[in-house]
């Protein structure tokens, strides 16, 4: 993943005319094929993903929005707003017999290690993965697998190291290659289970904060890593994602980061916080055009393990797609 120059304040102003435009175009849609749309994501529905992919049918769902002040930044809260707009006039696929969800994934993790003199140095470690999920759930789900070479060293012997683990883990059977699993019972674990999630996004934020099982430094923190983690993973259904913008708007220190990102060519709004006891700053990359989820990172607020302030020490891209076949 690179970093360029990202969206203006002035293209961040238009998202909320992009929105509108949209809101117009979908209300010509009619009631009949609304309805008949809800009726076919019913069979696929807790796999539903929202994307650019043509659809059945466009399903519009009102946003209830959040009222009141302490959470996101006047900025951020505005730019998730427009983005949960647009997310609910994104169409799902819908996965056919014979069909499956590919979701590909593009993750690059930082390792850490230490070097002769005893100093920790640390290094970029990629890798891909890609799940088919079958339209009809009885059938053998696929998972591909691969690390990959390291791509960015960070102190004196990192580089060293890092090949070191690379020549290890290029031939680990366990983690490179492809995997079949009947109905997906190994593989579930990587979907989300969102099924008990509320869709309003009061009482999902609320929800997040009851749940809270801690491993976190705060609150806070805690909803909005779930937040995040959620999202990435790309198969989180258009209602949900926007109530999941909502619940991010209520997130005290949520802000607009400065510069946008790009990922996969396309340019994003960059929302990010970061946490007062930690050193890195937690982001989500939204496109600013249709509300969906570009990518999401970590990057340091200050210098780690011979990283300098302002490294993307975590970084992952999600691509979904609806193909006719598996490996």
């Amino acid at each position: 993943m690179t970093t360029t120059l990202g969206p203006t304040d002035q293209q961040i102003e238009t998202m909320r005319d992009h929105v509108m435009t949209s809101i117009a175009m979908s209300e010509r849609k009619t009631l009949a094929s609304t309805v008949r749309g809800r009726e076919k994501r019913r069979k696929f529905v807790w796999l539903a993903v929202a994307s650019g992919i043509t659809a059945a049918a466009l399903v519009v769902v009102g946003v209830t929005w959040p009222l009141g002040a302490g959470g996101a930044s006047a900025q951020a809260a505005e730019a998730l707003h427009d983005a949960a707009t647009l997310t609910v006039l994104t169409a799902d696929p819908i996965v056919g017999p014979g069909e499956y969800l590919k979701i590909e994934t593009s993750e690059s993790y930082s390792t850490t290690g230490m070097n002769a003199d005893g100093d920790f140095v640390s290094w970029l470690a990629p890798s891909t993965r890609t799940l088919y999920v079958p339209g009809t759930q009885s059938d053998d789900w696929v998972l591909e697998r691969h690390r990959l070479e390291p791509t960015a060293f960070f102190g004196d012997g990192a580089q060293e190291l890092a090949m070191k683990d690379w020549a290890i883990n290029r031939v680990d059977k366990d983690t490179n290659g492809i995997f079949r699993a009947p109905e997906g019972f190994a593989f579930a674990a990587t979907l989300a289970d969102t099924s008990a999630m509320p869709h309003d996004p009061q009482k999902l934020y609320d929800y997040f904060v009851a749940t809270d099982r801690g491993g976190s430094n705060s609150v806070e923190e805690n909803v909005w890593v779930r937040i995040t983690d959620l999202l990435r993973t790309g198969t989180v259904p258009a209602d949900l994602r926007a109530a999941l913008y909502g619940a991010a708007s209520l997130v005290p220190g949520v802000e607009i980061i400065p510069g946008g990102a790009t990922v996969d060519g396309q340019t994003g709004i960059v929302l990010g916080r970061v946490e007062s006891s930690r050193t890195t700053r937690q982001d989500i990359i939204i496109d600013p055009t249709n509300g969906l989820i570009l990518g999401e990172r970590m990057v340091l607020s200050a210098e780690r393990s011979g990283a300098p302030a302002g490294t993307i020490i975590s970084a992952t891209s999600v691509r979904t797609s609806i193909v006719d076949s598996a490996p």
